[in-house]
């Protein structure tokens, strides 16, 4: 079809007013070349009949103009030649008093396309005439939208759409040529920009931004080393690139550098990943990294093998038991934000919690030198239990580390291990173990319990009888095996992410610390009773089943309902509803932890599913505040548990042989005997509160293991450990925003301390202060900071900070940013603005003023 252009001129030209005494309007118009040729027999105007010369019609249509027709408007297609003096020219007359209309095919497109009608402009159109050939490609090119004044946006534009791009700059087609292939002859974009664009135009484009000189000898993957050498080189001292001074371009570091950054944070960043491995192997990057001071890394994100060198050295370190802990936190907090974080992210976790847990031992290397057991279980409730959660972390990790491993940190972690567990297991579990059994083992072998510390037993009195006397419905969510650790964690969620208020206390887990003593502890009821089935009764009533455990809590409050999670989550908003009305007391049972890690085959898995039960637990608090109405939470547990992750030695376990007597059950962690047993090297534990039988219990004097058949080793619980004891009790109250003690959760803040608002460099630092210290209502919050210029065009590379400090000292919330502007023109009389943004909050903007001489000298010859 003819352009759209044309169309409407013709139309404009035949829908004017007629000179006077015309009565009809004819038009010639003149095409030379023939461009329309093919066309013009689909051409149609409303009231215009058309007409094509093709040299034998010319007497026929003189005729029809003269004689046969009077009065009809006509367009008279002409690709006719003729003499200068028209003399073979049969329509002259007709001509002269009619009118003419030119249109050749680059003044028409430029019109359409919206391209300035300048002498520079069309020499531009020309050099793309097989680009204009194609109407789809032509079609492409007009969707983006674009005026053009000069050269430079209409060669990128042209090479955007060659590169299958929707416009853009320079920059996105340097990077779609690189993606699709390090071959010059099978590289599609390059390939299309040669055929039907021009290559030599694309060169000259890259030599002016990227300071790349090309030549038929080189290859692409050159001009990528060329573009990753010359961004390294932003931010990496030139003495450390020696040998590389090829690959780099002074001058074009600051573009190189953003081309880089804003790659890396793009969703075509896998095929950069795999140029920056190709570049690496073909300069030897790993090698050269490895000999660099880390300081001097740290600054430098555009390869991934940077983050690997320095993980790889930290990891070796560690290995040999040297963990630097202050510098590993440094490096962390680093490389967090940096842009390759994702490719090693569990190897960078992995880092921290070890150097987390090298900086607990360092600080409480003597502090389990205590003999009252209240103040040890007061010091693990309040600072102890954090050694469990950084190991339980390291090795969440440390599994995902293994489902994708980096074949150059893999082993380096692996050999971490003996430093891990020693610091774990053989210190601190084996250290705190012993001072707590030896505070402790008088009353338990006297009492069965330890005094002046809470009891799980009193749970249903103090913490739902209470309620439920004044009137109030009570919700008591009980996890198996959510030992106190996690809870701390699931606590603090729910502190961030609702409008309750959640407050953590712990009980003392009756021993043994197994889900049928435990669930039963939790019930009301006067008497525990054991059978000689080992089956725990409450006032002579089973308990080992969801719906006998509704059947006790029934006889003490007719109002009651017991549930699992499982099923809760299986009904519509509206039956939940149903199920609890005219219920006071809701029991809801939650089993995640427990499942995972008392199956030998699935225990290696037990902390993440720690997490998955910290997700869980969040969602169920969530539904009974919002879809139950619910206020009086309380989240609990049956008991704990032990989880270490190396195979044990036989040095580790006991045999069953050590019993002298009748055993009538038997777990890793506890023995329940008749009453005249006896058993070398286990402590002897009091069972005078569990009526039925007559029986008493044993139980590991530190974190060994009873040898028993079936089940895992290394996930235990049942024994008198303080991971096993105590029980978490959390206290949620749900808040409405109309009360008094209401408080919003809120985010940390980040806001801007240096006091210049001017930038005279494109690289420079500003600093930043965390307002708030991460609290109960404060959270954790990840602030993404750039510039923009006056229409919020981004202007400057970006920086995530994560603003997570707890420090109440404001002067250690202060982050130091260095920021890198684009290589453009900037303009000192307009406003710029650095964006403070997360995720929430409305962003920050702050007033800059940017006065940088820079010519902008991006001409081309073609």
């Amino acid at each position: 079809m003819l352009s759209e252009t044309i169309r409407i001129r013709l139309k404009e030209r035949f829908s004017a007013p007629l000179p006077e005494f015309h009565q009809r309007r004819i038009v010639f118009w003149r095409d030379e070349d023939g461009e329309f040729a093919e066309e013009i027999s689909e051409f149609e105007l409303p009231d215009v009949k058309v007409i094509s010369l093709n040299g034998n019609n010319n007497f026929a249509v003189k005729k029809l103009l003269t004689a046969d027709d009077l009065t009809s408007n006509y367009l008279v297609y002409d690709p006719l030649s003729y003499e200068k003096d028209h003399s073979n020219d049969w329509l002259l007359d007709i001509r002269l008093y009619s009118e003419e209309f030119h249109a050749d095919r680059i003044s028409l497109l430029m019109e359409e396309l919206l391209v300035e009608p300048s002498t520079t402009m069309r020499k531009t159109m020309r050099v793309y005439s097989k680009f204009f050939e194609n109407k789809e490609r032509k079609a492409k090119l007009k969707r983006i939208g674009r005026t053009y004044q000069a050269p430079l946006q209409l060669h990128i534009d042209i090479m955007a759409v060659l590169c299958s791009l929707n416009g853009g700059s320079a920059q996105d087609v340097f990077i779609a040529v690189l993606s699709a292939g390090s071959d010059k002859e099978s590289n599609l974009c390059l390939d299309s920009i040669t055929r039907f664009g021009n290559i030599d135009a694309f060169w000259q484009m890259a030599q002016k931004y990227t300071g790349y000189v090309n030549s038929e000898k080189k290859s692409l993957n050159e001009f990528a080393a060329h573009i990753l050498i010359t961004a390294l080189s932003q931010t990496m001292p030139a003495s450390e690139l020696r040998g590389l001074e090829r690959f780099t371009s002074e001058s074009s570091k600051a573009y190189c550098y953003q081309l880089v950054h804003e790659w890396q944070r793009d969703a075509g960043r896998q095929d950069l990943i795999e140029i920056c491995r190709n570049v690496e192997k073909e300069l030897r990057l790993t090698s050269r990294f490895d000999k660099i001071d880390i300081d001097v890394l740290l600054s430098s994100e555009v390869f991934p093998a940077i983050a690997e060198s320095i993980l790889k050295r930290l990891l070796d370190l560690v290995s040999e038991r040297v963990v630097r802990e202050e510098f590993i936190l440094k490096v962390v907090e680093n490389r967090r934000t940096s842009a390759w974080y994702d490719l090693t992210e569990d190897y960078v976790e992995c880092l921290y919690y070890i150097a987390k847990m090298q900086e607990f031992y360092l600080e409480y290397v003597d502090a389990f030198n205590i003999v009252e057991p209240a103040r040890i279980w007061k010091l693990y409730t309040e600072v102890f239990y954090e050694m469990d959660s950084f190991y339980r972390h390291f090795h969440v990790h440390f599994i995902k580390s293994m489902k994708s491993p980096n074949y150059l940190l893999e082993d380096a972690l692996k050999k971490c291990s003996d430093t891990v567990e020693g610091l774990y297991r053989e210190w601190y579990l084996k250290r705190l173990t012993d001072a707590w059994t030896s505070a402790a083992a008088g009353d338990l072998e006297a009492l069965g319990y330890v005094s002046d510390i809470p009891q799980q037993r009193s749970f249903y009195k103090k913490h739902v009888k209470s309620n439920t006397d004044k009137g109030t419905r009570t919700f008591v969510v009980v996890s198996d095996a959510l030992r106190y650790e996690v809870a701390t964690e699931l606590a603090e969620t729910l502190s961030h992410t609702t409008k309750g208020e959640a407050i953590l206390e712990s009980a003392q887990a009756g021993f043994p610390g197994i889900t049928k003593f435990g669930m039963a502890a939790l019930l009301p009821g006067k008497e525990l009773t054991v059978n000689d089935k080992m089956e725990v009764l409450v006032d002579g009533r089973p308990t080992n089943s969801t719906s006998y455990r509704n059947a006790v809590l029934n006889a003490e409050n007719n109002k009651s309902i017991a549930i699992t999670y499982d099923d809760l989550f299986r009904m519509k908003q509206q039956e939940r509803r149903d199920l609890i009305v005219g219920k006071e007391v809701i029991y809801i049972y939650h089993d995640t932890i427990d499942a995972i890690g008392d199956k030998a085959s699935t225990e290696r898995k037990v902390f993440e599913a720690c997490n998955t039960a910290i997700e869980e637990l969040t969602s169920i608090v969530k539904v009974i505040v919002n879809d139950l109405s619910g206020v009086n939470i309380f989240v609990t547990a049956d008991h704990g548990f032990i989880y270490t992750y190396l195979p044990l030695d036989e040095s580790q376990k006991i045999s069953r042989q050590t019993f002298q007597g009748d055993v009538y059950e038997l777990g890793r962690r506890y023995a329940l005997v008749s009453p005249d047993t006896t058993a070398d090297y286990l402590l002897p534990i009091k069972t005078d509160r569990i009526n039925g039988i007559p029986m008493k219990g044993y139980a590991p004097q530190d974190t060994v293991r009873i040898k028993v058949q079936g089940g895992g080793a290394n996930y235990v619980h049942g024994g008198i450990s303080l991971q096993e004891m105590v029980v978490p009790v959390i206290v949620y109250k749900g808040k409405r925003a109309d009360q008094k003690s209401y408080i919003e959760v809120q985010n940390t803040g980040l806001s801007l301390i240096s006091e210049s608002r001017k930038v005279s460099n494109l690289m420079f630092s500003l600093d930043f202060l965390q307002k708030l210290p991460v609290s109960d209502k404060v959270q954790p919050c990840n602030y993404n900071l750039y510039f923009t210029d006056d229409v919020g065009m981004p202007v400057s590379d970006s920086h995530i900070v994560i603003a997570d400090r707890t420090n109440l000292n404001a002067s250690e919330r202060v982050f130091r940013i260095r920021f890198t502007l684009k290589q453009m023109q900037y303009d000192h009389n307009k406003i710029y603005r650095l964006v403070i943004a997360n995720d929430t909050d409305v962003p920050e903007e702050v007033e800059f003023n940017i006065d940088i001489a820079f010519a902008d000298d991006f001409g081309f010859d073609l």
